[in-house]
Parts: structure tokens; sequence; C-alpha cells
């Protein structure tokens, strides 16, 4: 049997008009997409007070524990101290909450750390080094952010 015909000229041109369209749209959506990551995050927060014969530092060193069993699986977050400066004053007490990007890096956390006891020996020191009488789980907003 003959080869069949070749496909009309319209066709590659409606073909090469189609890639480019594709491209345009592509690029033009991360174009838009450029810095504006998720405006809402998930964050646990621990309100504390630091044991007697503790410090701030041994506070901060069990975070250091926290860090690195992030990295050690492949996690991402971060963690923040707070402290009042100004108000009802409490030389011992302060927050700890710790954020992650998405619900779902909070819930692989929650399960390495607590469920399956990765975090076993740096929650001991935790509770070692400090007394919480709340712990929240809540929703971050950032309504906007200065770079």
């Amino acid at each position: 049997p003959p080869p069949p015909p070749p496909p009309p000229p319209f066709f590659f041109l409606f073909l090469l008009f189609f890639v480019f369209f594709l491209f345009i749209l592509i690029f033009s959506l991360n174009t838009f997409s450029q810095n504006t990551g998720p405006t809402t995050f998930p964050a646990e927060i621990w309100y504390c007070e630091i044991n007697d014969g503790f410090t701030m530092q041994d506070v901060r060193a069990v975070s250091m524990g926290v860090k690195k069993f992030s990295e050690e699986n492949g996690m991402k977050g971060t963690q923040y101290l707070t402290t009042t400066f100004m108000g009802s004053m409490n030389p011992k007490g302060f927050e700890l909450m710790t954020a992650w990007p998405s619900f779902e890096v909070m819930g692989k956390g929650f399960d390495d750390f607590f469920t399956a006891g990765a975090g076993n020996e740096v929650f001991a020191r935790w509770a070692e080094v400090t007394s919480c009488d709340k712990r929240e789980l809540v929703t971050i907003e950032r309504t906007w952010s200065i770079d």
C-alpha cells in the first residue's frame, strides 16, 4: 500500500502555536506564583516556665535537639521562643512555637517524634527543663511580610 499522505501544512502551524501557547501559559503561571507561598500554616505553642536549676540556655539546647531530629528526618519547620518584655512579667515564663509549612509535614513530625518514639530522649529532657501548663495547635496566617 502507498504511504499515507503528509499532514496538511496548517497542522504543523497549529502544533507550533499550541506548543507556544502552552509554554506562555506555564511561564505566566510560574511568574504569577513567585513570592506568594501559602499564607497560613500550622503551628504548636507550648506555654511554659523554666524549672528551678535550669536556664533559657537549657531550653535552647532542647530546641536544638528538635532541630537535629528534623534534619535527620528531612523535615522543614522552624521554632520561636517568646518572652514577655512588657506587661505581666514572669522571669521564668516563655512560649515555644514550632511551625511547619503544611499539615502533612506537621503530621509526619508528630508521628515520628511522638508515636514512633524518635523524640523520646528530647521530650524527656524537655520535661526535665520545663513545666508547661498549656499547649495549643493553631493556624498561623501571614498577612504581610517585608523581606
